[in-house]
């Protein structure tokens, strides 16, 4: 699958509303240790009051989150075919999908992360275009990744050898505020197996629209979609880290935002079928703020531990790994 990035061109209408960012994950079995990096531009990218957000944020088992995010004016934003880059906070993607970078420094916060990532599973080929509140998000989702590199920490320094990584690709025309969410999770265990799921929402998590669950296990993928998939949650977590931190401060009330403490998936499509749990270690939550007009969304990342059995392609699974669940609206 090639790639690349979707700038609006000049006489686009709708250029106010564009949003494009670049994501990538890193997931340490040795050590626990999540890596998240994600770099986003928000509005039309010419315009003063478009911005741009570099976030790097790692968890570790025991420690909590180290990193930040910081916001930048959009015209400060470096752009590639498939790469974008604030001053601290850089990703970029092989048009071909066949390499993935990612840099942070943060030097205020501690935090020098370098990661490499190259494809070792399957092309996955999910890339799709569906409506998102007033307009619609993209998404492309490279192959499944093993990722090196060198996690410099507060007081600490944590190199990655063979860590599991996922990247994906986001794109689209809405504004932060819309009745529009998502449900989001990627799931890698240390045997090779990645879960990557999906479901459009409206803000409140109240009604559903289309889901995706994405199973890949020995070089072979399956995939179920709507019914086939039920997910069930249990319990109560809160965010333990709010940023940016201005932003965060305006928005007192979202602090005790109400979360799972436990997600259960269950996929079955009459062939293949799949039982997941994932238990969350720990919450952050991003404030995104609409540059173009008043409004705001809030992305929560659920970080933590899972295990899955089932059939998937005629294979026995019975998985333990890491995750991350993204919560947006």
């Amino acid at each position: 699958m090639r790639d690349h990035l979707r700038r609006p061109p000049a006489d686009d209408p709708a250029r106010g509303a564009y949003k494009e960012w670049l994501h990538v994950n890193a997931f340490d079995h040795a050590t626990g240790v999540i890596a998240l990096v994600n770099v986003s531009v928000h509005g039309d990218p010419t315009a003063p009051a478009s911005r741009a957000v570099g976030a790097a944020l790692v968890h570790e088992p025991g420690v909590g989150w180290a990193g930040n995010a910081e916001v930048v004016s959009a015209g400060a934003v470096e752009a590639g075919v498939l790469a974008l880059a604030t001053a601290g906070v850089a990703v970029a993607v092989d048009p071909s999908g066949t390499r993935v970078a990612a840099r942070a420094r943060l030097p205020r916060d501690g935090v020098d992360l370098t990661l490499e990532g190259v494809p070792v599973g399957p092309e996955l080929s999910v890339e799709s275009t569906m409506p998102f509140g007033s307009g619609y998000l993209g998404w492309a989702v490279y192959p499944r990744m093993r990722v090196d590199g060198t996690l410099d920490l507060p007081g600490r320094t944590v190199t990655l050898d063979g860590a599991g990584g996922y990247a994906d690709h986001n794109w689209g025309r809405w504004w932060w505020g819309d009745d529009a969410g998502w449900d989001w999770a990627c799931w890698h265990a240390p045997d090779g197996l990645l879960v990557v799921f999906s479901r459009m929402t409206n803000r409140a998590h109240t009604r559903s629209g289309q889901v995706l669950l994405t199973v890949e296990v020995g070089g072979r993928v399956v995939r179920f979609v709507d019914d086939q998939v039920l997910v069930e949650t249990h319990g109560r977590r809160w965010p333990s880290r709010r940023l940016p931190g201005a932003l965060a401060a305006l928005h007192t009330d979202r602090a005790a935002e109400r979360l799972p403490a436990r997600v259960a998936v269950h996929a079955n499509n009459g062939f293949d079928g799949l039982d997941l749990e994932f238990e969350v270690r720990d919450v952050a939550q991003l404030v995104m703020a609409e540059p173009a007009q008043p409004g705001f969304a809030f992305l929560h990342e659920l970080v933590g531990e899972f295990r899955c059995v089932g059939l998937i392609a005629g294979t026995r699974v019975d998985s333990v790994g890491l995750g991350v669940v993204e919560r947006a609206g």
